[in-house]
């Protein structure tokens, strides 16, 4: 059977909190928090998500701005060149507005594909899902999931260092 990780409940925020700050302390990385309020400060002690969304940003943006500059420019200039009162064939001053309409457009576009990538969404199943108390995570449980692709996962010792934690409970999460 293989895992994806170990789930630990705490009773209450403060204790989530600290159960992240000495799980980083004894070297883990790959923590995942499930609360049914937001914990302030939980998020900047789990780390930025991975994940590139500005990058995917930056890059659909200058993916739509150029081509949409290049597709104005072969059609006016190669496809369907039409020289009405002398003016130039490429009058780049025409092109700008429909050029960073669409280069918002597609930064949007990928920044949300991205940010929908790096959450994994949509999630219609997830591994903890097979943990009988999880859903308490929407009521009143605060949740810590330890992966098994940290880099210092291994099993015993995982579980030795959640028991040392004194959580209300805790499990091996099936993959």
């Amino acid at each position: 059977m293989s895992v994806y990780g170990r789930l630990l409940q705490v009773r209450d925020a403060h204790a989530l909190a600290a159960a992240v700050d000495a799980l980083h302390a004894l070297g883990y990385t790959r923590l995942e928090a499930f609360s049914p309020y937001a914990v302030e400060g939980l998020v900047e002690k789990l780390g930025p998500p991975p994940g590139h969304i500005p990058l995917a940003a930056l890059l659909g943006g200058l993916i739509g701005g150029v081509g949409m500059l290049w597709l104005q420019y072969y059609a006016a200039t190669v496809d369907y060149p039409l020289n009405v009162g002398g003016r130039p064939v490429a009058s780049w001053p025409a092109f700008v507005p429909s050029a960073i309409e669409v280069t918002i457009l597609l930064a949007v576009l990928a920044g949300y594909v991205a940010y929908l990538a790096s959450s994994r969404l949509p999630a219609l199943y997830r591994p903890e899902f097979n943990v009988e108390w999880f859903e308490e995570a929407s009521r009143d449980g605060f949740l810590l999931l330890i992966r098994a692709d940290d880099p210092r996962w291994d099993s015993h010792r995982v579980a030795e260092d959640v028991a040392g934690l004194e959580p209300m409970r805790h499990a091996e999460v099936p993959a």
